[in-house]
């Protein structure tokens, strides 16, 4: 959640693009103004870095259940190929 206030945060605050000084921007150019700025991606690859580790320790706990479940079934089918024992 800290990411999600930090955007919150820098939406709030109005911030100019700096642009080169070689390079001519006119009055009603507004393409810089819409190009995100750093921070922007700074944060979006944070996020994204937080959420793929919380993923990944989820589907180790995914994996390490579906093991359980298949040791289960497996166990189950071997009960259930076996001969009843009133047949001996």
């Amino acid at each position: 959640m800290k990411a999600l206030k930090l955007v919150q945060k820098y939406k709030t605050e109005k911030i100019t693009a700096k642009t080169p000084k070689d390079r001519s921007v006119k009055k009603d150019d507004d393409l810089i103004d819409l190009f995100p700025l750093p921070r922007y991606f700074q944060v979006h690859f944070q996020h994204v870095h937080e959420n793929t580790h919380d993923l990944k320790g989820e589907l180790a706990q995914l994996k390490d259940y579906v093991a359980k479940v298949d040791d289960k079934l497996e166990r189950m089918m071997t009960l259930l190929s076996r001969p009843p024992e009133h047949a001996l």
